[in-house]
């Protein structure tokens, strides 16, 4: 459980890439590109070093390849859905909105997986999601046209996500001990593969100037792409599936508060006991006991 939650801390810096990068002139679908090329490079090379058989991408079976493709997919149409609901509505509430997947994995973790989550969870969860409502409520009176846009395109990467994290934690069950790292690299470099065509068919370059913005995209790749899914992808086989949403939790929690810290974003006290709401929410159900 430990690694899903400092995956899901190290992946809350996303959205800050992102928006430093937006006034170099990288735009959101090029910084998915460059996420997933420049992460999906430093795990290839780690996948390349590494004495763990399990761990070599060219040692995944038929099997992980064709699911390694299905993750990519819904990871690619995440990351498309993502940064359109936060070129309508901001970094930290399309990350709220994204991280609707905390429904859909519970939904599956009940109906398919056979879990059977105690009341804590059913209480945390409930508390968690009022503490995002409180968050994301004051946004609606000053909402502009392209709001309910936004909201559509959050809740969309919510689906996307959840069906890349079930993909995702089926991959590694079919590839075995000790594959994750051989998994998120295939998974990276098929979903550059995905949306390099995208960004051609769209009229933009697939590179990014030297300087800043290649920074920018090397930390967001190397961090977000690299360290933090690994960390993630290693906790998936840790933790049953309906308390993997709850914990993801912390994406969009520590988002915000990077929104409001970073970046000065005005919070009101509803705003902030809403954070405070969902950080308790997600310790309660993330108890044993």
């Amino acid at each position: 459980m430990l690694h899903l939650i400092l995956g899901a801390a190290i992946i809350s810096f996303s959205p800050v890439f992102v928006k430093l990068a937006g006034p170099y002139g990288v735009s959101g679908d090029q910084a998915a590109f460059q996420r997933v090329l420049i992460g999906g490079l430093g795990l290839l090379l780690f996948s390349l070093l590494s004495r763990e058989p399990a761990s070599r991408v060219h040692r995944l079976p038929r099997a992980g390849w064709g699911w390694s493709l299905v993750c990519a997919a819904f990871f690619a149409a995440d990351l498309l859905a993502w940064h359109l609901s936060i070129l309508y509505i901001g970094p930290g509430l399309a990350t709220l909105f994204g991280n609707f997947q905390v429904f859909v994995l519970a939904l599956w973790g009940i109906v398919v997986l056979r879990e059977k989550p105690n009341l804590r969870f059913f209480a945390g969860i409930a508390l968690a999601m009022a503490g995002l409502f409180a968050i994301v409520a004051p946004a609606w009176a000053g909402a502009g046209e392209q709001y309910h846009l936004g909201v559509l395109f959050g809740l969309a990467t919510g689906l996307f996500y959840a069906g890349f994290l079930i993909a995702l934690g089926r991959s590694m069950a079919v590839c075995g001990q000790g594959s994750q790292l051989a998994v998120m690299t295939a998974n990276s470099l098929l979903t550059a593969a995905i949306l390099a065509p995208v960004l051609l068919l769209r009229g933009e370059g697939l590179g990014v100037e030297w300087g800043m913005p290649f920074v920018l995209m090397a930390g967001y790749g190397l961090s977000s792409q690299l360290i933090g899914w690994v960390l993630i992808s290693r906790g998936l086989r840790e933790t049953r599936m309906s308390l993997v949403g709850l914990i993801l939790l912390l994406q969009p929690t520590l988002a915000y508060v990077w929104d409001l810290l970073l970046f000065h974003k005005p919070a009101g006290l509803a705003e902030l006991t809403g954070v405070a709401l969902t950080l308790v929410g997600i310790a309660l159900g993330a108890r044993r006991r």
